[in-house]
């Protein structure tokens, strides 16, 4: 593994970490109605279901608050698994490896940022 891509996996992984810790930081300070659910599951599958919300019904001040921890918590959920592709890539996908080509390392770059593909 090259330098640059030892501080760029290990600097995903300090990302990732922090996302961790900040979603589960959210649920504990929501609704109970909102974590009651997904303080029972593993992680990954809490990341699937955090990733899958969608704003609550209704109005009001209340509604406003569920709808911003639904948001950040989507959000949060969406990050980590982004980081997590990151960090489970295939060394053989970086420059510099047999098989990589510009082409293959701009694709992922540019999906990893935006969420979408560019080429």
């Amino acid at each position: 593994m090259t330098p640059a891509r030892q501080y760029a996996k290990g600097s995903a992984v300090k990302a990732d970490t922090q996302a961790i810790n900040e979603l589960k930081a959210v649920l504990v300070i929501a609704d109970p109605a909102l974590w009651e659910r997904p303080s029972t599951l593993g992680n990954v599958e809490l990341f699937r279901t955090c990733a899958r919300l969608s704003p609550p019904d209704g109005g009001g001040e209340e509604d406003a608050v569920a709808h911003a921890a639904h948001m950040t918590l989507r959000m949060l959920a969406e990050r980590i698994e982004q980081l997590t592709v990151q960090i489970d890539e295939p060394t053989n996908a970086w420059p510099g490896s047999s098989n990589a080509t510009p082409q293959s390392y701009w694709h992922r770059w540019a999906s990893a940022w935006t969420g979408q593909s560019r080429c």
